[in-house]
């Protein structure tokens, strides 16, 4: 998939970041660019916040 050039210029992840924060930023940038794959250490819980999300 193409990057989103514009979603990642206004979705900076935060230096040091926690990890709730990286949590929340790769469940956002699935949602939003997807331009590369979850890592691995996190998958399992952004997967689980995705599904946990309401559907519009």
């Amino acid at each position: 998939m193409a990057i989103n050039k514009e979603w990642h210029r206004s979705h900076r992840m935060p230096l040091k970041a926690t990890r709730e924060q990286r949590l929340a930023w790769h469940a956002a940038h699935k949602a939003a660019c997807a331009c590369r794959d979850i890592p691995a250490s996190l998958r399992p819980e952004v997967i689980k916040l995705l599904r946990s999300r309401p559907k519009p």
